[in-house]
């Protein structure tokens, strides 16, 4: 059994200052990746929720007055952060398994084929809606069948442009059909298992 030792905080020091941040992330890291591995039994997802923490515990410039307070703060957001992060996983899931019951997985070779040439049709048709730039993005990737990767090079532009462009313009086609309509599902479906 390893034997931690904390070291002593100054009263009401700031987190944001570098020092002090850089001495409190190499001090809980380890044993806050830990602790939410427990909760999210995925050692990748487990770090991601602590990286956020300390994300918002730089960011917010929270005050605290001693070590016991840290951990106590620490402990309790890494917490709550692991209980948002499977409210979220699981929304997520049901989300896919109903618009997954909408249209079988293991559709026959022609079934996927006219679904595909149907979302050509409607992709064609409401790219002359958007700008131009987020209807380049979406014909290059779905019409071309380039990767996102391929696109930014093409392109020139950063991946995460090419994806907010994309994402964009796919929610705004989207946002032309209800909500809970069939195609809005099998859309979205498409979008997602073309992707």
């Amino acid at each position: 059994m390893a034997i931690i030792a904390f070291t002593y905080m100054p009263m009401s020091v700031s987190i944001s200052h570098k020092a002090t941040f850089d001495r409190v992330f190499l001090e809980y890291h380890k044993p806050l990746c830990l602790f939410s591995l427990r909760y999210l039994k995925s050692a990748a997802d487990a770090e991601e929720v602590v990286q956020s923490v300390f994300l918002k515990l730089y960011e917010k410039n929270v005050k605290l007055n001693n070590d016991d307070e840290l951990r106590l703060f620490l402990y309790k957001s890494v917490y709550n952060a692991c209980l948002n992060f499977i409210r979220s996983k699981t929304r997520k899931e049901t989300r896919d398994k109903i618009y997954s019951a909408e249209l079988p997985l293991k559709a026959p070779p022609p079934l996927y084929d006219i679904l595909r040439a149907e979302l050509a049709s409607i992709l064609q048709r409401e790219l002359t809606y958007l700008p131009k730039i987020q209807a380049d993005i979406i014909k290059m990737c779905y019409f071309e069948e380039l990767s996102n990767e391929e696109v930014a090079k093409a392109l020139n532009l950063s991946l995460q442009t090419i994806k907010n462009y994309k994402n964009l313009g796919l929610k705004k086609i989207r946002s032309k059909f209800p909500k809970g309509s069939h195609l809005y599902g099998i859309l979205s479906i498409l979008l997602g298992f073309i992707d």
